[in-house]
């Protein structure tokens, strides 16, 4: 019973290990039999189909005024009227603000009145002057040398009196000099020298006067009969001490302006009362053709007093200088105005467009009239607006590195659009309808350089020919038009992977 109980287990191991190899060769040779080859596995194919390809340039631009103006006074001042509002629309011509302008209508009336002043000396000038006009003219001579003798002389006084300070006397000592206050009134040059004796708390000065006084640290003590006054610094520990005032002060930083001012009024008080002098002459004398001549450059004279006291009110109001929409305003009545700083903002909010910069890669697939898609952020990617390119700047300008170039489009004028919001453009380069048009990745170079397509030959193992094919419009989204050399429901390669 053992060996024929031995015998069958042989044989059934036999039986089993015969099964397991059969099915082990069964699958080995399925594998290979129904296995993708690898070069099938990595290969990447598309069908070719018609489409509709499109080629666009995107954007970002804003949207600007035709009309843009920051307006501003040309002089300072404080504010008076208010004509206008955010939002209001005005015309050419219209005063918006104006400043107070009380001296400058005080200064054009005068300078009007010289004007016809001038004038009807001129018609007198021609008529002859009467003895009554004659000791007019004297009496206005004479009026004319004591007004510009007070000018000069009030000019001369403001020169005396050029921030008077106390310098070191002498000046190699350095020492916290004693503050000078006051209006000098001697009406002379030189120095008044101050000289201290701390022990008897007083001062001594000689030189354009000579008194005495009390030395204080906390009270300005008069300095005679000047004008001035002196407060003297704490600390100083000297026994004497000796300071001088200049007067003029040269090192005054207002000394050039007053020096300036003296001469201008010297040479005004010469020109007016050589003036008057010869009005006075001209009313002596008969009209003759020089004492026309001379009237007649009065009243030009006149003229240009005129215009300058214009220029000068008209510095006190901002007036529209095209019609427009007022946007912006940033000042109020009352308050003090800078020259020059931007108070109303003009803008033709009815005439608007877009402005953006496109770089150099992009912009010679632009041309003028090309139609555009526009959202604003403002009203929602929803709203799609129409506009065209009117603009191309021919010149670029380098923005981060990259030269750009200005591009001007039209914009639909729709309510509540206003300059400054932000335009998302989408430019409309080129489009064709119903074309066959492939993954650009999918064209490569052959060894000549020509432009091919590897066209599917067996789909079962991917095997393919290159074709030579012609390309047309190039889109978006890497696409490529084929004219030539690919029909559709062809099968074609896009990527082999490596």
């Amino acid at each position: 019973m053992k060996e024929k109980g031995k015998l069958f287990f042989q044989k059934n191991i036999r039986r089993k290990r015969t099964w397991a190899i059969l099915v082990l060769l069964l699958l080995v040779g399925s594998y290979f039999i129904f296995r993708t080859p690898a070069s099938v596995a990595n290969t990447t194919t598309d069908i070719a189909k018609i489409s509709d390809l499109k080629q666009t340039v995107l954007a970002t631009g804003q949207v600007v005024s035709n009309t843009d103006l920051s307006l501003s006074f040309n002089s300072t001042g404080i504010v008076k009227s208010l004509k206008v509002k955010v939002g209001d629309k005005v015309k050419q011509g219209q005063v918006l603000a104006t400043l107070d302008q009380g001296a400058e209508l005080a200064a054009l009336t005068s300078a009007r009145g010289a004007l016809a002043a001038a004038q009807a000396r001129l018609k007198r000038t021609i008529e002859g002057s009467s003895n009554e006009e004659i000791a007019l003219a004297e009496i206005t001579l004479a009026q004319t040398k004591l007004t510009q003798e007070t000018l000069v002389n009030n000019a001369y006084q403001n020169l005396l009196n050029s921030t008077p300070e106390a310098n070191l006397y002498p000046t190699e000592r350095n020492y916290e000099s004693p503050t000078i206050s006051g209006n000098y009134n001697l009406g002379k040059e030189g120095q008044i020298i101050v000289s201290i004796d701390l022990n008897a708390s007083s001062f001594k000065t000689h030189g354009l006067l000579a008194v005495d006084g009390d030395v204080s640290t906390t009270t300005p003590q008069p300095i005679g009969n000047s004008g001035l006054f002196i407060e003297f610094p704490t600390g100083v520990t000297l026994n004497y001490t000796d300071w001088s005032i200049d007067i003029p002060n040269k090192k005054a930083s207002n000394y050039l302006t007053n020096y300036n001012a003296y001469q201008t009024a010297v040479s005004q008080a010469k020109f007016a009362i050589d003036q008057r002098t010869a009005e006075l002459a001209i009313k002596k004398s008969a009209a003759r053709g020089s004492d026309i001549d001379l009237a007649n450059a009065d009243i030009l004279s006149a003229e240009g007093q005129v215009q300058a006291a214009q220029a000068r009110y008209n510095n006190t109001i901002i007036s529209a200088p095209v019609d427009g929409t007022i946007t912006s305003i940033d000042i109020k009545i009352g308050e003090q105005a800078m020259a020059q700083k931007s108070a109303i903002v003009l803008q033709d909010v009815s005439n608007i467009y877009i402005e953006t910069n496109i770089n150099e890669a992009n912009i010679s697939s632009l041309s003028l009239g090309l139609p555009i898609d526009i959202t604003y952020d403002s009203f929602g990617t929803d709203k799609i607006f129409k506009g065209i390119i009117t603009k191309i700047d021919p010149a670029g300008t380098v923005v981060s590195g990259v030269v750009n170039y200005k591009v001007t489009a039209s914009t639909e004028q729709v309510k509540d659009l206003r300059p400054g919001m932000t335009a998302n453009m989408t430019i409309k380069v080129a489009e064709k309808d119903g074309v066959i048009a492939i993954p650009s990745r999918s064209i490569i170079m052959n060894s000549n350089g020509d432009r091919v397509l590897r066209l599917i030959t067996n789909t079962k193992n991917k095997s393919y020919k290159e074709v030579p094919i012609i390309t047309g419009l190039e889109g978006d989204g890497g696409l490529v038009e084929v004219i030539k050399g690919l029909s559709i429901g062809d099968e074609f390669v896009i990527l082999i992977k490596k």
